[in-house]
């Protein structure tokens, strides 16, 4: 595969990290270094980041699966549109990652808070809070 091809293919997972940048500031998985977290795997940015980027490649792959194995591979293109593509891949693919953290954070919230006494400050509390703030309330939560 050529430099210029190579290129291309870098710059379509660099599109889709960047619009996954986005999705971090949305939610509870926020701006931070991948962690664990209350038992929990948390990717941070730079998980996010990579599931982005690696859905943009895979959407561009299959919108452009002729430019890789047809008759013609000798030079791939990027456009702005699917410049474009790669940002809102990158954003879509980094929040259904998230949700599915998000998920099992509040899975196991209500695993934790079912197996405690009423509470209806911690209820109202976990009501209005972050997946990752439910499950610390929840926790909190008198035996």
């Amino acid at each position: 595969m050529s430099h210029s091809n190579l290129l291309v293919l870098g710059l379509i997972v660099f599109f889709g990290g960047m619009g996954s940048l986005v999705s971090s500031f949305i939610g509870d998985n926020g701006w931070h270094l991948p962690m664990i977290d209350e038992g929990i795997f948390r990717p941070g940015y730079l998980g996010n980041m990579l599931v982005g980027g690696m859905a943009a490649l895979a959407s561009w792959g299959m919108a452009s699966s002729w430019n890789l194995v047809g008759s013609n591979t000798s030079a791939l293109t990027l456009s702005g549109s699917e410049m474009a593509n790669a940002i809102v891949i990158g954003f879509g693919g980094a929040s259904w990652f998230k949700g599915q953290i998000e998920k099992t954070i509040l899975q196991k919230t209500a695993a934790v808070a079912a197996g405690k006494p009423s509470d209806a400050g911690a209820a109202a509390k976990i009501a209005s809070a972050t997946p990752m703030e439910a499950l610390k309330a929840a926790k909190n939560m008198l035996s």
